[in-house]
Order: C-alpha cells, then sequence, then structure tokens
C-alpha cells in the first residue's frame, strides 16, 4: 500500500520532534491507493434496479444528441435515432463501455509527476470555473490573468495536488476568443503537473491539443495522456453539439475525458435521490458509450456535479446529506462498470471562508473519499457555489488533501509487531515520547496539520490571535513570493507564445 513518505529525523525526544517537523519538506502526492473499504448506500438488488432504470431510460424515453456528428455516428452504429433523440438498446451500451480501459496514467513534463487513475486509487484536482477570486488580502473581485498565474503558482508548490485546474479561475481580463490559448499557456509554463484543457468547442479543444503537443512532444502524446477535457452534460437528457465536439478532439487523440452530468436535485432530475442516481447513471452511460463509440478505447473517467436546490431560493445547497447519498450511490455505480469515477470535494454555498465553508467541504471531502472516488475534483479554493476562488481556502484545501490522502489509505501493519515491542519496553505508567519506534515511524504513523491552529489560548494570543483565514492568505503570499517555476526549454516557450499570438491574430485580429 502506498504510504505519504517524510525525510528521516534527528533522535532526541519531543523537541527534537517538533524542531524536526518545522524543517521538513513534505513531497508531492503520487499514486494513492485505497487501502479503505467503500461505504456502500444500496444492496446488490437495489443497485441493479438503478441500473436497470437507467438503461430503460435510454431505450424507452432516449437521449438528446444535439450535434449532426454524433446522429450521424449512432446511425451508423445501428441506434434508433428520431430527430436528434436517440434511443439505445443495453447491449449496445453495455457492450461500447466494456471497451475503456480500467486505469490509465496520467504524465507530464516530468517524469516524477505522474499519477495513476484506476477505480482503486485517489487524485486531488483544484477547483475551476471561478469568475472571481478572494485574494491574499480577503478581498473579492473580478478574477485576472495574473491571479490565475497565482493559482497556477500556487498549485506547483503546494504537495497536495497531483493535476492543475487549467480554468481554475477565468482571466477576465483577457477577451473571450483568446482566452482559453492564456489559459492552456499558464498550466503549461507555470505547472509541471498533468492538467484541464479546454473544451468548450472543436477550435478551443484543438488549440489546447496543440499547444500540449507542443510542450510534452506528439510523438509522446500518442501513447500518452497529459491532458483531460471535461464534458459536461447539459440536464435532463442532453449532450450539445459544444461539448460533444471537444469530447471528440480529445478521444481522438488519446487524451483523458471526462463526463460529468450536472446535478440541481429537485430542479434538473427529480426531487428522489434513488431516481436522481437513474437519469444520471443514464446520461453518464450514454455519454461514456458515445466517447468508445469516437474512439474505441478511449480513457474515461465517470463524472457528476451535484448539488441539492433550496426550494426557498432556488439557490444550489453544496453538503447536504441527498447529495451524500448520491455520491456513494455513483461510486457504486462505476465499481459495477469497472470505470473510474469523479465527484466533488471541497465546495461550499457560503460567501466568506467560514465555519461554514469549513462545515459543507468537510462533508464534501469525506463524501468522496468514503465512497472511493478516483478523482475528487475542486479540491482547492471553491466558495459561493463556485463563483469564488478562495486563495486562503485554496491552501487551507491543499493541506486538507494530504490528510484525506492519508486516511483514504487505511490502515498498515507493515509495523504492527516492531510496534508491539515498544507496549513490552514502555510498559504501564511510561510514554513513548523517546522511544527508538516512535523517533522511527512518528512522521509515517501521524500527520501534523500546519495551518490548523494547536497552540493553546496563550500561545495563539501571544503569535497574533491570527484566525485560520489570516493564517492561510499569509501562507498563500509567502508560496507567492517563493514560487519556483519548472524548467522549461527556451525554444518550446517561444513557440507557446508564437502559437498564442498566431491563434490570436487569426481568431480575431479587430481585438489586438
Amino acid at each position: 500500500m502506498s504510504q505519504i513518505k517524510f525525510p528521516a529525523t534527528r533522535r532526541g525526544g519531543r523537541a527534537s520532534l517538533v524542531a524536526s517537523r518545522a524543517e521538513e519538506k513534505t513531497p508531492r502526492l503520487s499514486t494513492i491507493r485505497y487501502g479503505i473499504k467503500p461505504v456502500e448506500a444500496l444492496s446488490p438488488d437495489q443497485l441493479e434496479r438503478v441500473h436497470q432504470a437507467s438503461l430503460a431510460i435510454l431505450r424507452e424515453i432516449g437521449i438528446d444528441f444535439r450535434d449532426e456528428t454524433a446522429l450521424r455516428q449512432w446511425r451508423e452504429a445501428g441506434a434508433d435515432v428520431q430527430g436528434q433523440r436517440v434511443h439505445l438498446e443495453p447491449e449496445m451500451v453495455m457492450g461500447l463501455i466494456a471497451k475503456a480501459p480500467r486505469s490509465f496514467e496520467l504524465r507530464s513534463r516530468d517524469i516524477d509527476r505522474r499519477v495513476t487513475i484506476s477505480p482503486d486509487t485517489l487524485t486531488f484536482g483544484t477547483m475551476q470555473g471561478a469568475p472571481n477570486v478572494r485574494d491574499i488580502n480577503g478581498v473579492r473581485r473580478s478574477s485576472t490573468m495574473e491571479d490565475l498565474k497565482d493559482v497556477n503558482r500556487l498549485t506547483q508548490m503546494l504537495p497536495g495536488f497531483q493535476v492543475a485546474g487549467g480554468f481554475t479561475c477565468e482571466p477576465t481580463d483577457i477577451a473571450v476568443p483568446w482566452r482559453h490559448l492564456h489559459i492552456n499557456r499558464s498550466s503549461l509554463v507555470e505547472t509541471n503537473l498533468p492538467y484541464f484543457g479546454l473544451t468548450t468547442g472543436q477550435e478551443r479543444s484543438e488549440d489546447s491539443i496543440a499547444m500540449a503537443r507542443i510542450a510534452h512532444g506528439a510523438e509522446f502524446m500518442k501513447s500518452n495522456a497529459v491532458i483531460i477535457g471535461q464534458i459536461s452534460g447539459n440536464s435532463p437528457l442532453v449532450w450539445d453539439a459544444t461539448m460533444l465536439e471537444g469530447l471528440r478532439v480529445y478521444a481522438e487523440a488519446n487524451q483523458v475525458v471526462l463526463l460529468s452530468p450536472f446535478v440541481l436535485g429537485a430542479a434538473n432530475t427529480p426531487a428522489d435521490v434513488a431516481a436522481t442516481a437513474a437519469q444520471v447513471n443514464a446520461e453518464a452511460l450514454a455519454g461514456l458509450a458515445y466517447t468508445q463509440l469516437t474512439a474505441p478505447g478511449a480513457k474515461m473517467i465517470y463524472g457528476q456535479y451535484s448539488v441539492s436546490v433550496s426550494m426557498r431560493s432556488g439557490a444550489p445547497m453544496s453538503g447536504m446529506p441527498e447529495v451524500t447519498l448520491l455520491n456513494v450511490v455513483i461510486g457504486q455505480l462505476a465499481r459495477r462498470y469497472g470505470i473510474p469515477w469523479r465527484t466533488t470535494a471541497s465546495q461550499s454555498s457560503s460567501k466568506t471562508f467560514d465555519a461554514q465553508s469549513g462545515y459543507e467541504s468537510a462533508i464534501a471531502y469525506m463524501s468522496g473519499a468514503t465512497a472511493t472516488s478516483n478523482l475528487l475534483l475542486h479540491a482547492g479554493g471553491w466558495d459561493e457555489a463556485g463563483m469564488v476562488c478562495c486563495f486562503a481556502k485554496f491552501v487551507a484545501d491543499a493541506e486538507q488533501n494530504l490528510l484525506i490522502a492519508k486516511y483514504a489509505q487505511g490502515i498498515s501493519f507493515a509495523y504492527f509487531d516492531e510496534a508491539l515491542e515498544a507496549v513490552r519496553r514502555v510498559g504501564p505508567g511510561g510514554h513513548y515520547l523517546g522511544d527508538s519506534f516512535t523517533l522511527k515511524h512518528f512522521k509515517d504513523a501521524f500527520i501534523a496539520p500546519e495551518l490548523l491552529d494547536y497552540l493553546s489560548y496563550e500561545q495563539w494570543k501571544a503569535k497574533g490571535s491570527r484566525d485560520m483565514a489570516q493564517r492561510c492568505r499569509e501562507k498563500a503570499k509567502a508560496i507567492i513570493e517563493g514560487y519556483e517555476p519548472p524548467p522549461m526549454d527556451a525554444a518550446v516557450r517561444e513557440e507557446l507564445d508564437a502559437f498564442v499570438a498566431k491563434r490570436q491574430q487569426e481568431i480575431s485580429p479587430s481585438l489586438a
């Protein structure tokens, strides 16, 4: 079982343990193998009932593919196509999904920055799509290109992220037709992690793939995945042309496709958890099957984003028990199909980085981990129902990722017998702080968060009475100031810049 490793420490009791913790640098998370068993909400019979209901939806009601290329492909495959409505037989759906790989690897320019995505692994990615930030001064404002660069710099420097978010926050100071170019460039220059590209249409998708090929090499990408394309569904029961164009570009380029129906419980799904699961699963199965129709063997992730909707205001609500239960059911279904799956980690509807933000995010984190999600997306910075990327919360979430990773790996028995010898040595009434086993293994055994406060009240007051948000803002500022860019060949960077300039001129020269 994979474990988070720390450097060796000096011997010498409690003072040395504390000093050593202050000096160490935590290594970046690599592939995390689950050591815990998944929580399950449904019995095998109930799970089969949901599965069969999903197949009945696809066969009897059908699903809209609002894209002429997709409709033509479905007709050629033998599906019942009536206008934009596609009716799919269960055998066709499950036969196509069976072509998907159970496991695949995400690579980067750095050979050490790779991660395996499979039904028994866990991966963390940052939030995506915020049009606003709460910056290092705690000020809420529209996000800029410099903010996106800073978020990518944080992602690169913080060890709790394995995948960069790509469009973590929107650079609203860049013209929309050009924005995807600058988002991709920042992902490639500021980080050397696997990352999310842009998928809103064929042209933006092709630009994203082209820029990845400049940075990683076209030959390398023929056999290695470095970039994920998130394809969002339009619930209920619609896949639209913009997303399907992006899907085809990524799948045909041998890159990863993440299919994500979008659940607003009781708004675009029924006001019932089991029926919502059946509808969402039908949408996901249709998208997953189409991906394999387009490119057999394509690397796929079963995705879903879920919130419930307040009947008082119509606003999305995070951290609700119904969403937690839906996560568990989706996890059961994805494991049934042998496909890695994604859910949301640190989502909150709070307008500040406060107790609500922490409560909602903690529930979402544990919901995803205990359901053994394989990609915990939005695990960094999400507040205000995704309208804000909070810099303070971003670094707090990165630390939480380390804690969740330790939990997900479960209990190791690697040193069990050796530890029992310590019990014999210490005996009744003693303590373990200076014992040789403690000094040798304490870093592996118990993780120590930096940003959470465990001082006495007097110590905390003497250090300035700084609350969590202030500590995190200071940490974010220090990381950005100490940012070390990943190496990139000067010729590659020049080629990226030339591509951006060329495409800007081709897309919309009037904006120059």
